[in-house]
């Protein structure tokens, strides 16, 4: 169980730092441990958290998450009405952009006004406008490279990685 605890002076791990006087917890009944033991299993695997190593960790899902949770709040309590109604609202927002509140408005029988349709087109065309000016992918490749040197997880730099053309 303790395998793949770090040894050494330093560990977190208490079994490892004293193993005759350590004693093991009443955990979680047996029953539960056996039921969840896969899943702690599959996200323990190697190649998985191979994945974790360099910051690739990032996706489009955290990108939902963050329009899910910028209209709901996680600090306060509420609903799962309202989380529901925070989750379509984002969902739309993510692929059809703030347009996609007109054809809500329009679907409920309401006409947006004037500054909501400007307001909306506006946002949109800020939107697209962010998503066209974003760096090329071999620079961002190269500044990804260049932070790996930096944080030790790669020794060299590669031919052609110039520290000088990243964007900052």
């Amino acid at each position: 169980m303790h395998d793949d605890c770090p040894d050494g002076p330093d560990t977190w791990c208490k079994y490892k730092l004293d193993r005759q006087k350590y004693k093991h917890k009443n955990g979680l009944p047996l029953p539960v441990r056996d039921f969840i033991k896969p899943v702690f299993e599959d996200l323990a695997n190697e190649e998985l958290l191979k994945k974790c190593l360099h910051g690739k960790t990032q996706n489009a899902n955290e990108c939902l998450n963050k329009l899910i949770w910028d209209q709901c709040s996680k600090e306060v309590y509420v609903e799962s009405m309202v989380i529901e109604d925070a989750t379509f609202s984002a969902i739309s927002y993510f692929y059809d952009g703030c347009s996609s509140l007109i054809h809500v408005m329009n679907e409920l029988g309401l006409n947006p006004g004037m500054f909501t349709l400007r307001a909306c087109h506006e946002r949109d065309s800020r939107r697209i406008q962010h998503s066209e000016n974003k760096p090329p992918e071999a620079e961002k490749k190269c500044r990804k490279h260049l932070q790996a040197v930096r944080k030790g997880f790669t020794d060299t730099l590669k031919r052609g990685h110039n520290t000088s053309n990243t964007r900052n």
